[in-house]
């Protein structure tokens, strides 16, 4: 908001300690003890407050409140990155003992309300209640209140809170406030469960002993999962009984909250309180100095608090924005979170992936465990490295519980360690395979170039065609709302805008440009087949039901079949670069060769593409060309490429005929389904993980940065060179 300035300062270091986002969020440089500051900023009404009030005094300095914000983070805890703040120059919105600005913001928007806010408003608060999400966001769920009650009666909600805490006395209520909140509530609803919400925070105004087991919940659970079995919300002063407003539920107010007085609650207990009506002629001024209608709906009430009160980060881009990122941000963390929750085991990973493999899997409620692939020892023997690996397996395998999940990089590894688990007697409740994603990074991984996007799977893997996997069935189950089905037209736009790709090598070779221009000319009216080359000894290669193993093979396939056509041969970048296994030794069968070329430039010239099981088959089909395969890549057998099927291949038959469905599969379902739900993102400087949309920004705004590879990068690069001559 306006009143806020560009430099602030506090009075602890707390503040900018636990609040990395706080600056960014606020859009102001945050300092400490600097008496050139234009405002101070307070922490509430915590012991630390006195001293931001009393700086602020001795340095003719203006006093801003900040808080956590109604959307604040995945997880509680001040070693979660809060996302959302409020900040207010008048008070605080919980203390209703003096104004706040929230006060203004509400009638402020009630005067220029309008249908867009109103939809604005109305989808958000929708989104909200459909992911149940809130201040902390560990869970979506909380007990089944009939099932533990064992009848059917509807449920009544008291909201206990941490005794003492500022909020209370804010409201104007005390113990007594709760003890009659729990006498009401006996009193009108006699036939209901009343159910008492402890507060998971610290000790609060009720105990077990206050009403009958086991209508009293201690547990963490998901407000929103709770209010949504409930008829009826008591409450002091907790955010909760807003949430339950947002829930259309009846709230009544035992303390002056800021959502009281408005109509929307039942104020009964509190409307003869001193703090209450002064309050409420508060509210009638500001309504006459903001020429205000009517009162405030729900929907005013969120659009002022949430939206023009609150001030958003996103963890994953470290950069302000609005309340949606948030949502959004809130909703992916959450989701994979609670896939991996618990105890999971990195296995094998080689020690320079270790730190991504942090940033994509370091949930606040994951034990990740690392542990790193065991260094051969040169002067050691074959036979002696191998026992020392198996030793570091048993040190490192034989303590977890049975209860704890893996993930591996790569097929092979997966495999492999599941091996080992049977033979030591575990059976593991999940094994992941992690492996590159499809918007990979700047560069090759070859030379150790960290991903900015890789996939975990449960299932199988999305190259082996040999058995299912789970990007297998999201593409055979996923049909897309309206909203998804935009995103997805959006992020094909952006992806051909940008010239994204895996690797994003942005070699522009005008040669190579030239001589396509020319074989056009020359051989007008035909057909420009584009053969992409890959890695021929890795897995995707092995694994996609393919008849034709070889780039050459394939050459000379495409070659006899279209004898007159001009045919483009793309090698592998990984190829190219001398790093793995691949050269097709038949290149004059092509009549171009793409070399050090970006595969932008490549399907910018071309009609149909030919390949064995390649990204850029994908790619291809972004751009409307025709596809051509004679494996079975994940994109394939879904009607939207041309496959090449043996009779005798029973693999390739299989997996196609996993991959029927009776609607077939639009474009943007594939291009949400692989590019949305499948992968996972994370930028190097980011907290959590990141919308696709944030790592296609990054790249572009960077793809122009020449980074200079560390020696260790350079070593590794030189040793696959070697180690590829040596195979060959």
């Amino acid at each position: 908001m306006s009143f806020i300035p560009k430099k602030l300062t506090t009075a602890t270091k707390g503040i900018i300690k636990n609040n990395p986002l706080l600056h960014i969020a606020l859009n102001a440089s945050l300092h400490h003890n600097d008496a050139k500051a234009d405002a101070v900023l307070a922490w509430g009404q915590k012991p630390s407050s006195l001293k931001a009030k009393k700086f602020a005094t001795e340095n003719n300095l203006s006093l801003i409140t900040i808080e956590d914000g109604f959307l604040r983070s995945l997880s509680a805890g001040i070693d979660t990155v809060g996302a959302s703040f409020i900040a207010d120059d008048l008070g605080v919105y919980f203390d209703l003992t003096a104004p706040s600005r929230l006060q203004h913001l509400i009638f402020e928007c009630m005067s220029h309300w309008d249908d867009h806010k109103q939809n604005y408003a109305h989808s958000l608060i929708d989104k909200i209640i459909t992911h149940r999400l809130s201040k902390y966001n560990e869970s979506q769920d909380a007990p089944n209140l009939t099932k533990i009650a064992g009848n059917d009666r509807m449920h009544v909600l008291i909201i206990d809170q941490v005794a003492g805490d500022a909020s209370i006395q804010g409201a104007g209520a005390s113990k007594d406030s709760f003890l009659a909140m729990l006498a009401h509530a006996r009193s009108q609803y006699l036939d209901a469960n009343i159910w008492i919400k402890a507060h998971p925070a610290g000790k609060g105004y009720f105990s077990q002993n206050d009403i009958e087991h086991p209508f009293y919940l201690t547990e963490k659970c998901n407000p929103i999962a709770l209010l949504e079995q409930v008829s009826a919300v008591y409450t002091v002063s907790s955010h909760m009984g807003f949430e339950a407003l947002l829930l259309n539920k009846k709230v009544y107010c035992f303390g002056v909250n800021w959502y009281s007085g408005f109509g929307l609650t039942d104020d009964g207990f509190i409307k003869d309180g001193h703090i209450y009506k002064t309050v409420t002629n508060h509210h009638q001024v500001l309504k006459n100095h903001y020429n205000a209608h009517d009162k405030p709906s729900i929907h005013q009430l969120f659009y002022a608090s949430y939206i023009n009160y609150s001030h958003y980060a996103n963890p994953a881009k470290y950069k302000a924005c609005g309340i949606d990122e948030v949502v959004e941000y809130l909703i992916l963390n959450r989701a994979w979170q609670s896939r991996l929750l618990g105890d999971l085991m990195a296995y094998e990973f080689s020690r320079w992936k270790v730190p991504f493999v942090q940033g994509f899997l370091g949930f606040d409620a994951v034990n990740l465990i690392i542990k790193p692939r065991t260094r051969w020892r040169l002067f050691l023997t074959d036979g002696m490295n191998a026992k020392r690996v198996q030793r570091d397996d048993q040190k490192a395998l034989s303590p977890l519980p049975d209860t704890t999940s893996y993930v591996t990089w790569g097929l092979k590894s997966k495999k492999s360690l599941a091996d080992k688990l049977q033979k030591i007697g575990k059976q593991a409740p999940r094994i992941w395979c992690m492996e590159d994603g499809f918007i990979r990074s700047n560069g090759l991984g070859a030379s150790l170039i960290a991903p900015l996007s890789v996939v975990m799977d449960d299932v199988g893997i999305y190259y082996d065609a040999n058995h299912p996997s789970r990007l297998e069935q999201i593409l055979t189950n996923i049909h897309l709302t309206d909203e998804q089905a935009l995103r997805a037209k959006n992020l094909q736009h952006l992806m051909l805008t940008k010239r994204v790709s895996k690797y994003n090598v942005q070699t522009k070779n005008h040669e190579f440009v030239q001589k396509l221009s020319h074989l056009k000319i020359i051989k007008p009216n035909k057909t420009v087949r584009l053969v992409v080359g890959q890695v021929e000894d890795d897995a995707s290669v092995k694994s996609c039901a393919s008849a034709i193993k070889k780039n050459s093979d394939l050459l000379a396939r495409v070659r006899t079949d279209f004898p007159d056509d001009i045919i483009v041969y793309k090698p592998h970048p990984d190829v190219e670069a001398g790093l793995r296994v691949g050269r097709a030794n038949n290149h004059n069968l092509a009549d171009l060769v793409a070399s050090d070329v970006a595969m932008p430039d490549c399907l910018d010239g071309c009609d149909v593409v030919h390949t064995i099981s390649s990204l850029t088959g994908f790619e291809a089909l972004l751009r409307g060309l025709e596809v051509v395969c004679y494996g079975v890549p994940f994109y394939a057998g879904f009607g939207l490429t041309t496959d090449v099927v043996e009779p005798d291949n029973t693999v390739k038959i299989n997996a196609l005929n996993r991959r029927c469905r009776a609607d077939g599969l639009t474009l943007p379902a594939l291009i949400y389904g692989v590019i949305v739900e499948y992968p996972l993102y994370h930028l190097p400087h980011g907290h959590g993980l990141a919308q696709p949309e944030a790592v296609i920004e990054y790249l572009y705004n960077h793809q122009h940065i020449q980074i200079s590879p560390t020696f260790t990068q350079r070593a590794k690069t030189a040793f696959m060179r070697l180690r590829k001559i040596l195979k060959e």
